[in-house]
């Protein structure tokens, strides 16, 4: 199978702090990702100062504040996420980041960005899509979470990215939930399935807000191509998204997680590996004398037994070699010879 491409979703975690930004990208690399995503935006513009705060915002930054007023103070301004995409490409790392209003739009595609998210929120936003889905870039791809939708409202976006001229091959379709974080019964991972079966055409990913990193390394053998997961430095810190994020140790657990599922899934036959090839001898049976044998005697369940290694006649012409004749001499735990048998390929 081919690589998940893993995604930090640093998000709006930096709290507007340019160094902190900074660190979580050196960290995200050192945890083995492939690449940091943002969330760009201006608050006036994304948010109407009527907007009330989702339950886990309250729950975590209290109801003092509004929605647009807690928002606010999570701005990057464009000049320092220019620093920030080239340091991360300086990495080695592939950076790209969410836009939420139209000037964050034109922002990021002044930056010829490639990769552009459109967030469950924005499924339903016909002008949003439009205008995402006619920017003039070259092998643009466009990956969409697809919390809170039906699937008939999935099959709405798709149509207008594709009236707009994205093709198939170019959309990523992310299973998500918006909660945050996720219960994990309502993760569904399973939905994963339908979303290949209904959408068998695109790419499927998964947008994980559950906590910790099972449920993204779960997903791997359904044959996802893309993860992305909330990433913080500190639960503690003050924001709405630290504490359904991951830490920098939950984060590198998922990378190797999800690496090493990829090998373990391996091929789809059942066959003898190269690895365990040597552990024939070592781990089966040969048929073996139970005590001395004289040549002449007769095998019998009283003189001949199986046991390691497994070299020799295999026990399986245990009933054939009953009965027979001992053509020569043997030693207790000697590996039984007898013509007619051969020794079983190690």
């Amino acid at each position: 199978m081919n690589k998940v491409y893993i995604v930090a979703e640093i998000g709006c975690n930096h709290n507007g702090d340019f160094k902190l930004a900074k660190q979580m990208v050196e960290v995200a690399k050192s945890c083995g990702v492939d690449a940091v995503k943002f969330q760009t935006f201006k608050a006036d513009q994304l948010i109407s100062k009527y907007a009330p705060k989702a339950e886990y915002q309250i729950k975590v930054t209290g109801a003092t504040e509004s929605q647009l007023e807690m928002t606010k103070k999570l701005e990057l301004p464009y000049d320092e996420f220019i620093k920030l995409e080239d340091y991360a490409k300086e990495l080695g790392l592939d950076v790209f980041s969410t836009p939420f209003d139209f000037d964050s739009i034109d922002f990021l595609a002044s930056q010829k960005q490639k990769v552009w998210k459109i967030p469950s929120g924005e499924i339903l936003n016909l002008p949003y899509l439009e205008k995402i889905a006619k920017l003039p870039i070259e092998d643009k791809e466009i990956v969409i979470s697809t919390g809170m939708a039906t699937i008939e409202e999935i099959k709405l976006a798709l149509s207008v990215l594709e009236k707009n001229g994205v093709s198939k091959d170019k959309i990523t379709i992310l299973h998500c939930n918006t909660e945050y974080p996720t219960p994990y019964e309502d993760v569904n991972l399973n939905a994963i399935k339908h979303l290949q079966k209904e959408f068998s055409e695109y790419k499927i990913g998964f947008s994980d807000h559950s906590e910790g990193y099972f449920a993204g390394i779960a997903s791997v053998p359904y044959g996802i191509t893309f993860i992305e997961k909330h990433f913080t430095l500190d639960k503690n810190f003050e924001g709405p998204d630290h504490k359904a994020s991951i830490t920098p140790n939950e984060l590198e657990l998922l990378c190797k997680g999800i690496r090493a599922v990829e090998k373990a899934l391996g091929s789809s036959e059942k066959i003898v590996t190269n690895s365990e090839k040597k552990n024939k001898i070592v781990a089966r049976k040969s048929i073996v004398a139970k005590k001395n044998i004289k040549k002449g005697d007769i095998y019998t369940i009283e003189n001949i037994t199986t046991k390691r290694p497994g070299n020799g006649i295999s026990p399986m012409f245990w009933h054939e070699i009953l009965g027979k004749v001992a053509e020569k001499d043997f030693e207790e735990d000697q590996l039984i010879e007898h013509s007619g048998f051969t020794a079983q390929e190690v």
